[in-house]
């Protein structure tokens, strides 16, 4: 990345889950991200990356959570069951602890609470 602007088509690629999303969800999702990155002390590409690879988390709970806190249902013979969404299953989360791990300096992780 040349640039030092994360775009909403780097924060979508080619997750399926996030082309959909209005780009003003996805900027806001940027914003946020460059926030909290730049606060666990990412600097340059690895500020870039983390910015892209939280901004993806903060769009998969937001997609995940929109399906409301059910564990699971069973309506007229159709079951459903969602997965625990804050727990071990965000690839986006996982993926941003282990770069302010590797390469920041803050001491606020990422961390996803539930009331």
């Amino acid at each position: 990345m040349a640039d030092s602007t994360v775009t909403v088509d780097d924060v979508k690629g080619i997750e399926v889950m996030f082309q959909n999303i209005p780009e003003n969800v996805v900027n806001k999702a940027i914003e946020r991200a460059k926030r909290r990155a730049t606060r666990d002390g990412l600097e340059d590409d690895d500020l870039l990356d983390g910015t892209i690879a939280y901004a993806r988390h903060l769009l998969f709970v937001a997609s995940a959570m929109s399906y409301g806190p059910v564990a699971s249902a069973d309506t007229l013979g159709n079951s459903q069951s969602n997965f625990d969404k804050l727990s071990g299953n965000d690839s986006f989360l996982i993926d941003y602890n282990e770069l302010v791990d590797s390469a920041g300096t803050g001491s606020n992780w990422a961390e996803v609470w539930t009331e």
